[in-house]
């Protein structure tokens, strides 16, 4: 996966780390570098990765080329330098010995997040880039990366904060589309996912679900179904079938308290939605789970 990024810091750095060749760690990659006060000039050439370093140790003043003109930012513990896939980073620095972690982020997976979070608006999404950036909440997640692939953490572990990471990027540090006015609409249907989640267990009729957001029942049904996909008497089965599962699979329960733990009004009529949903019946679903 990351065969293809060029490393050209041997002559000014001291790699330490390298979580896919010490660990075996694919979901991203760490390399830890102890760094020499002064390099002229370093030229990182262009990947597909999104790249960030973390200054753990030292100061130095460091300072960037963008076309014939040096940007220059105070590196310390904590500050953090991103630069953007597909863009490449010419650089200087002067100043103590310092160290860092670098972590680069997997081609795709940016782009992965960016749809779930943003929808269409996606292609819209910037990607971070910056000489130096103050954040504490990614510098104390950096930290325990690097501390945790010292430590010979599993690879789960790289997994989720590679995740996490990505989110928090494309949240904090890059330009997204301005997100949709949520609607009263919305606020109502969302109140009345929590009431049947809630209420599962009742009797539950289509003008009580209604009256619990203050909506007519005909308006009611067109914007729960709008906005879910489903009626919301179909979306009140579910949540009932889904609780039946649970009992089943982890209780020794009869089908016929289950049944009515779940708001069916006889075993009969929990058997034959859970049929209808499942394909098997409540007692052949219990003994699948046994």
């Amino acid at each position: 996966m990351f065969g293809a990024l060029a490393f050209d810091l041997d002559s000014v750095a001291t790699l330490r780390l390298c979580s896919w060749r010490d660990n075996g760690w694919r979901a991203l990659l760490i390399r830890s570098y102890a760094n020499d006060p002064v390099a002229e000039e370093v030229l990182l050439p262009a990947t597909a990765e999104q790249t960030l370093v973390l200054i753990t140790s030292g100061t130095k003043t460091i300072e960037s080329r963008a076309g014939a003109r040096w940007h220059s930012a105070e590196y310390g513990p904590g500050r953090i330098g991103m630069t953007a896939p597909h863009q490449e980073a010419h650089l200087r620095w002067r100043g103590a010995a310092t160290t860092s972690t670098n972590v680069y982020l997997p081609a795709g997976l940016l782009e992965r997040t960016a749809a779930e979070l943003f929808g269409r608006g996606a292609s819209r999404v910037s990607r971070p880039d910056a000489l130096a950036a103050d954040d504490p909440v990614l510098a104390a997640v950096l930290t325990g990366l690097g501390d945790a692939a010292l430590a010979g953490a599993d690879e789960l572990y790289a997994e989720t904060a590679a995740a996490f990471i990505a989110a928090h990027l494309l949240t904090r540090h890059a330009s997204a589309p301005e997100p949709a006015p949520v609607r009263a609409e919305d606020i109502r249907v969302r109140q009345a996912v929590s009431f049947i989640h809630d209420n599962h267990h009742l009797p539950l009729t289509l003008a009580e679900m209604a009256a619990a957001v203050e909506l007519s029942p005909f308006h009611f049904l067109r914007v729960f179904k709008a906005a879910t996909g489903t009626t919301p008497y179909r979306f009140l089965n579910t949540v009932r079938i889904d609780r039946a599962r649970r009992y089943l699979g982890r209780t020794d329960l009869p089908v016929s308290d289950i049944a009515h733990l779940c708001g069916f009004t006889s075993p009969s009529r929990l058997a034959t939605a859970f049929r209808r949903e499942t394909g098997v019946s409540p007692t052949a679903f219990r003994e699948q789970q046994q």
